[in-house]
Order: C-alpha cells, then structure tokens, then sequence
C-alpha cells in the first residue's frame, strides 16, 4: 500500500543521489586546471563519504563556512555537508579580515572548510579552536587542519539519516556588503530547487551538455550555474582564477556548450589577440548578466563566439529576467527581457508600495516576486522586512518597461547623482559613452562639488589615446538620449582597471574614493 500520494521537491541532499542513478558514468564536473574530473557516481560516493566525516562536528541545522575557490573538493565537501543536514555557507575570497570575521561571528560554524592558500589568513587574523574542524582541500599546512582526501576516506559511503523539509535553509549567501556590513541571505531547499529548475532553460543544460564554470563559490552566480547543472545532470568544468585565454582554450578542449560571463569578461575575451586559434563551435548559448550589455559586446559576441546571446537580470536575494538575442536585436537593444517562469516583476515609484506601479516609460524601483526568492537575512530580521513588503523583494534598482512588458535596468537608486538638485542617472550617460569607438570601458559617478552638490563625472579608459574630453561632450550633446544638464562635466582619462566588488561588480564607491584621492 502507498501511505501517501504526495511529493515534495527533493533537498539538495538528494539530487547527487538522482543522478547516480540516472547518469552514473557521465563526467559530473571537471578542472581545467588539473585535468581532473569525476562521474556523477563517483562524485556521489565522495559526498557521502564526506557527510559522515561532517557528521561527527556538526548536527542538523548546524553551519558548514566555506573560504575556497571553485573546484572538485569544494563542491564535493559542500554537497557532502548538505547531506549531512547542515547549512552551508561560502564566504568571499577578498573579503577584508574584518567582514571575513564578522560573516564568521554571525554564523558560527561549526566546521571551516578552506583552500590552501587561505590557511596563513585563518593561522593569522582568527582562533582555530572556534572550530570544531578545519578542513583543507588542499595539503595540512597547521597542527589542527585535517586534509579533504584523508577526511573522505577514513569515511563510509552510507549518508547519515537525516529528515529535511522544503523549507529548512540549505545556505547563507553573502551580498559584497561594500557600503556596510555583509548581508547574509537564507535560502531553503525549495527557493533553491526552483531557481536550479527556472535556470535549466536559461543556461540551455541537460545531461548532454557542459558549462564552463569561473565563478567564485562567494559570488551568487556561483549557485546559478552549479545548481541547474546538478538537477539537469549537465557536466560543469571549474576555472579556479579568470583567464580569459584559459576560459577560451577550456571552450575548446573540452566542447563545452553553455558559458556565462559578465559583460566585462567577456570583452576580456573578445579583445584576445589570440580568439581565432580556438574552436568555439561547441557553443549551443553563451549568457551574460551582472553588467550593462552594451551594443558593440552584444553585436560582437554573436559574430565572434556564439550567435545564441542571452541576456539576464538576477540579484543574491531572488532571480529576475532573461532575455533572447532576437528578441535584443528586434529594437530592443539594452533590455534584459521579460521575467523568467513563476516570477513577477513591478517598476513602481520610489518607496512607494507594490501597487504604486508606474506607466510604461517611467523610471522608478524595481521590485521582484519569485519562487526562488531569500526568505530572511541572518538574525536580521529588521532587514528582511525593509528588503520585503508583501513577498516583494525591493531591489534598489531604478529602471522602467516599455510598452511590450520589456524591462530596462538604469542604475541603482544609492548611484543616483543629485546635480544642482536634480536627479541624474549614470546608466544611459554609460551607454551613451561606451558607443563611442574610442571609450573602451566607462563609468559615471558623482562626485562632491560645491557648485553641483555632486559633479557629474567620467571615468574613462581609452580604446584611442588620442581622445579628448572635448570629443566625448560633443558625442554626448549630440545624443537625444540625454539631456544637457546630464551630461558630464569632468573626464578623467585612466589607464588602470576599474575597481570591482567581492561579487565582481564595478565598485562605484571605491572608484569616487581614488577620484578623491587623486584630488587631494
């Protein structure tokens, strides 16, 4: 007799065991580094193997922090905790010591698991004793560190009987926290489940497919490729550090069909001298988010590396939309798309309620329901509540749709620039800059004037070193996409790279203070 006609979404425990048993023999995941790789049964096996080691530090709903880069220990030690009921977190590689302790405090874990290279950082700046365990995935460099293979292996290969429900939080994923302290969002088995199932059709994988994986476990991209890639069974080869002529030669060795880069990476690749010695035909889709897309990437990416473009929109917090190469090039270049399945998504006046929803056309903030969505920050719930209103996760973006329901991300309401008192967005001065041949990479921040209260001001780095700030005001004048007042009034020409946050994101804050600096 059944008892029970019901089913609820498997955890994330159990979705290594699904595809053992359905695709035993096919390459789970891979390191271009090493050359290593491992099948789905062997990598359910090490899991399990793993869980029991977990099991004699940590009990159910107990935390498991991760200070790593992406690899096949990590993953196999991460799943392993899953197994093992815990609660895992990745923490940021190039955090201060300072968040790295603050994340630590918050969470108290019961087990650190970190890269070699970190263990000078913990022996340094932290008390091992806080620790249960530390384990490291590479070689024991201290007295208490206890090596990932030695760990595994002293284990059985039977998984601890544990009982997790839909709604029991499998991790806290970090925001960079660069204006404040870190922000610890918790998502549950279930918000997980959906977001690996909505992005199954976005990253185009299934069993026969593979992705190319160069995303720090910090960063919450990190989770968008690794969880449709452990419900489809597709195989993910990790990149341990960007390269961009690594990420390229990974494509073409092992025929890899799906990559997802940042707008950034992928101009990385497209300016490689070297792009046409590599075979890149395997690509069945190559994606991009995080960024502004802006015509000459898009354009160039559909000649140069694959022409089925997607464009996407998504936060820690919940995912967002996804948009086609066609539906880009049918007029609608600078869109990230509609929402993705089960998801809705409102522009509505600034602080204004969920149904304060503005008409085609007009700016205001971004707001987000989806069944992915975090369901609380850690003991913050004063937070939680600021960050939702009704199940509606306030995203602090400005943006608008047009008539067709398409929508269009201007900028954050916190890089909004008040000059003379008006409100000045950076978004479409970017775009309108980075069109131009001679701008290579660009950014618009405001900085502190007497005269404008915040100056508007260009950071440009040059594709021509003959450029003048001259050229760059009558390119913006002539554009009917800004207004005068808007455009700016000071360039500042660099030769650097612009700074990026822990989660690889341009970091406006620190780029206003080496403006400052520089002024002083």
């Amino acid at each position: 007799m059944h008892s029970s006609a019901t089913f609820e979404l498997p955890g994330l425990h159990e979705m290594s065991d699904i595809a053992a048993a359905n695709n035993p023999n096919r390459v789970a995941y891979g390191e271009a580094a090493s050359g290593r790789e491992i099948t789905w049964a062997e990598f359910e096996e090490r899991s399990r193997r793993a869980a029991n080691a977990f099991d004699e530090h940590c009990g159910q709903g107990d935390r498991v922090a991760f200070l790593c880069d992406c690899s096949i220990a990590h993953t196999t030690l991460l799943n392993g905790a899953w197994k093992a009921g815990c609660i895992v977190s990745n923490l940021h590689t190039r955090a201060s010591v300072e968040k790295l302790r603050y994340c630590l405090d918050a969470i108290s874990p019961r087990v650190l698991v970190i890269d070699e290279e970190f263990s000078e950082r913990i022996e340094d700046h932290f008390d091992p004793s806080e620790f249960d365990a530390v384990v490291t995935t590479g070689s024991e460099r201290t007295g208490y560190e206890r090596s990932h293979d030695s760990l595994i292996d002293a284990h059985a290969a039977t998984a601890p009987d544990i009982r997790v429900r839909e709604d029991d939080v499998a991790s806290i994923q970090w925001t960079s926290g660069t204006t404040g302290r870190p922000k610890g969002w918790c998502h549950t088995h279930r918000g997980l489940g959906h977001k690996a199932i909505q992005l199954q059709q976005l990253l185009a994988l299934d069993r026969t497919a593979s992705q190319a994986h160069v995303f720090t476990p910090s960063f919450a991209a990190w989770y968008s490729l690794f969880l449709p890639a452990l419900y489809s069974n597709a195989a993910t080869y990790y990149l341990s550090e960007w390269d961009a002529e690594a990420y390229v030669r990974l494509i073409d060795e092992k025929d890899v069909t799906t990559a997802d880069l940042v707008p950034t990476m992928w101009q990385e690749v497209l300016g490689l001298d070297s792009l046409s010695e590599y075979d890149l035909s395997s690509l069945n889709r190559a994606i991009t988010s995080g960024e502004y897309l802006d015509e000459g990437t898009f354009w160039a990416l559909r000649e140069r590396i694959c022409d089925d473009v997607y464009n996407s929109y998504a936060a820690t917090e919940v995912l967002g939309t996804g948009v086609s190469a066609e539906e880009i090039a049918d007029g609608r270049m600078g869109t990230v798309g509609k929402p993705i399945s089960a998801t809705r998504i409102r522009v509505v006046e600034e602080g204004g309620p969920p149904d304060a929803v503005t008409d085609p056309g007009e700016t205001g903030e971004i707001i987000i329901k989806g069944p992915d969505c975090a369901v609380w920050a850690w003991k913050d719930t004063e937070r939680t509540e600021r960050a939702f209103e009704d199940g509606w996760w306030y995203s602090g973006d400005l943006g608008y749709k047009d008539e067709d329901g398409y929508l269009y991300v201007e900028g954050r309401t916190d890089f909004m620039i008040k000059s003379k008192g008006i409100k000045v967005a950076p978004t479409p001065i970017e775009e309108r800059l980075q069109a131009h041949p001679a701008v290579e990479q660009v950014a618009v921040v405001g900085v502190d004037d007497e005269e404008y209260g915040e100056k508007v001001t260009a950071v440009v780095r040059r594709a021509d070193p003959d450029v003048t700030a001259e050229e760059l005001e009558s390119w913006c004048l002539e554009s009917d996409e800004i207004a005068r007042f808007e455009r700016p009034r000071e360039y500042h020409f660099v030769d650097s790279s612009f700074p990026r946050t822990a989660t690889d994101k341009l970091d406006r804050a620190a780029l206003i203070e080496r403006l400052k600096s520089k002024k002083n």
